[in-house]
């Protein structure tokens, strides 16, 4: 639901206390959105590069920050359709699909807050650092967030002195249209590197092809400013600020005291939500993410590389309870996830769990599991005691006098878990996993970890035996091929997320079928047999999508929560703060002057 369609109307009228005459009625008075001032926003997480394109700059914050900042080719609304952004580009068309040939053609209106033309070069210089190449040869480079559908281009032709651009790819990629986000200056990068080192987002790298350009950042804030070489809709703030919070409870308090306009906290509380409802001039909104909270499970680990053992921890969990204790309360559309896919917030997320197929047994390259295949379809959303006896047993297990569950040698099944401490779901989620193994007989050691990345390096190096992760979906589901394949894999590279080291071949080549199908209706069959073949051999539990909480003063207008990475600046352009003007005031206002 948009946040910022509401126009406020307030009228008062004055009545005179005690027996005296009425005073009389004071005008009523409307709030319109006024042109120019400031808007802050608080969030709970901080920048950690300059290049949002790295593994190292993937982050929540530097993609929020930049969005309003680098242009992209495409952007995504809330139903998952794609639209190309007329700012930066005046066509993008597939031409033909033998081969796969796309041709941009970009506005030449478009330039860099330096003045330098934005053109073909720019996307070029982003191919070539993004494909995977030998290292330390020309082009080509390291630390990518992903490589997929960079691999597949075999040429890009720039042409009408750099405002034309046709690619053409070696293999169909169906998803082109999420390839050419988060635009950098190639000029710039070609002088310091695609990866360069800086910890926070950077005026002097992020150049903007946006409606808005870095002024200033600290440790604190970040504060954006009109691009006065911005050619498109002119945004009707001057100002933008970024304040960086400790977590929800100052961010509230920050509402509270006038600090902040807007609250986008990535983890939130009930005591969150109490104290912004309480503020009678503050408005929020609780709505379901594109991110989901999964447990993953080294597939090639000492002890969870029997599918039974897997299966007998993923019957010990009860997911229903975990939602009702740690994010039901937030949103009671939550349920148990169905898909290691997509999260609940998504537009293509199954409304019912996709059909088992017929062939759905595991195709793992070390083992298999002996019992009918798994699916969302009939894995339970609560605990299943029984087969959690029956899958040990079979694993070679047995239970003491004690209750724990033993091997032969009498020694008892403990596993340890990463957990992203970075992300409060997991954080309130751990302990209850834990207290839920523990009752059907298996122990549970939790290590914190500060952020996924290494949550996750941890269970791939077979350091940890689970991984309590979060999964940040795409409009694009090509992207997940990431999460459960060694496809795009390559020595060196940093951008591939396959911590649990699960390499199916069945589901290899499934994926490389679904990214290659340029028709969406006949691709999506591949990616429900995926997910079909990822609950059969209990590759991961997905558990529940996490709620995504926004609160924002009454006197500001144009928040929308947004899908996907531009989120909450994908409507920046209509932000504007509400002006006070008499009831028949007609035009546009302008917003007092105000303190930075």
């Amino acid at each position: 639901m948009a946040l910022g369609s509401v126009l406020l109307s307030f009228a008062w009228a004055l009545a005179a206390c005690g027996t005296g005459d009425a005073a009389p009625a004071s005008p009523p008075v409307t709030y319109l959105p006024g042109q120019g001032g400031l808007i802050t926003v608080g969030i709970d997480q901080a920048p950690t590069g300059c290049n949002p394109n790295t593994a190292t700059g993937n982050t929540f914050a530097n993609r929020l920050v930049l969005s309003a900042v680098l242009p992209s080719a495409f952007s995504v609304d809330g139903t998952g359709q794609a639209q190309y952004d007329p700012a930066l580009i005046d066509s993008a068309e597939l031409h033909s699909t033998n081969p796969e040939t796309v041709v941009y053609t970009l506005n030449p209106k478009a330039v860099w807050s330096d003045g330098v033309p934005i053109t073909a070069n720019d996307f070029i210089y982003a191919w070539q650092h993004q494909r995977t190449v030998p290292i330390n040869t020309i082009g080509g480079d390291a630390n990518v967030s992903t490589t997929a559908g960079y691999d597949d281009i075999a040429t890009m032709t720039p042409s009408n002195r750099g405002r034309t651009l046709t690619v053409v790819f070696s293999t169909p990629y169906a998803d082109w249209q999420g390839l050419f986000d988060y635009l950098l200056p190639a000029h710039v990068l070609e002088r310091t590197g695609w990866s360069p080192t800086c910890t926070n987002v950077d005026p002097r790298i992020d150049l903007s092809g946006g409606p808005f350009e870095i002024a200033s950042v600290s440790s604190t804030s970040i504060m954006l400013v009109k691009n006065p070489h911005w050619w498109g809709q002119p945004p009707k703030i001057d100002r933008l600020r970024i304040r960086l919070a400790t977590g929800p409870g100052q961010l509230a308090e920050w509402l509270h005291e006038g600090k902040i306009d807007v609250a986008a906290p990535t983890f939130f509380t009930s005591g969150f939500l109490s104290a912004v409802s309480s503020l009678p001039t503050v408005r929020s909104e609780v709505n379901i993410s594109n991110t989901f909270l999964e447990l993953e499970f080294a597939t090639a680990g000492q002890l969870t590389s029997q599918p039974l053992v897997r299966e007998a921890v993923a019957y010990a969990i009860d997911r229903q309870q975990l939602v009702n204790h740690v994010v039901g309360w937030a949103d009671v559309n939550i349920a148990p996830a169905l898909s290691h896919l997509y999260a609940q917030g998504d537009a293509a997320y199954p409304t019912t769990p996709p059909p088992i197929p017929l062939n759905a047994t595991t195709t793992s390259t070390t083992t298999t599991v002996p019992s009918g295949p798994i699916s969302a379809k009939t894995f339970p959303s609560t605990a299943d005691p029984t087969q959690v006896v029956d899958d040990l047993v079979s694993a070679g297990y047995f239970r003491n006098t004690t209750g724990l569950w033993v091997n032969l040698a009498g020694h008892p099944l403990v596993l340890k878990l990463a957990v992203d401490a970075g992300n409060g779901w997991a954080v309130q989620t751990a302990p209850l996993l834990a207290e839920q193994l523990r009752l059907e007989g298996i122990t549970l050691q939790v290590l914190d970890e500060p952020n996924a990345t290494i949550a996750g390096e941890q269970l791939q190096a077979g350091a940890v035996d689970m991984a309590l992760l979060p999964l940040h979906t795409a409009a694009f589901p090509s992207a997940t091929s990431a999460w459960y394949s060694p496809i795009l894999d390559f020595s060196g590279g940093t951008g591939a997320q396959d911590w649990s080291n699960y390499n199916s071949p069945k589901v290899n080549n499934l994926f490389s079928q679904a990214t290659r199908e340029l028709d969406p209706v006949k691709a999506q069959p591949l990616y429900d047999a995926i997910d079909a073949q990822l609950w059969a051999d209990m590759t991961a539990l997905p558990l529940f999508a996490e709620p995504d909480a926004l609160a924002w003063s009454a006197f500001v207008t144009g928040m929308d929560p947004g899908p996907y990475p531009q989120g909450l600046f994908s409507t920046i352009l209509d932000w504007a703060r509400l002006v006070k003007v008499p009831a028949d005031y007609s035009g546009t206002p302008t917003v007092p002057s105000s303190r930075t």
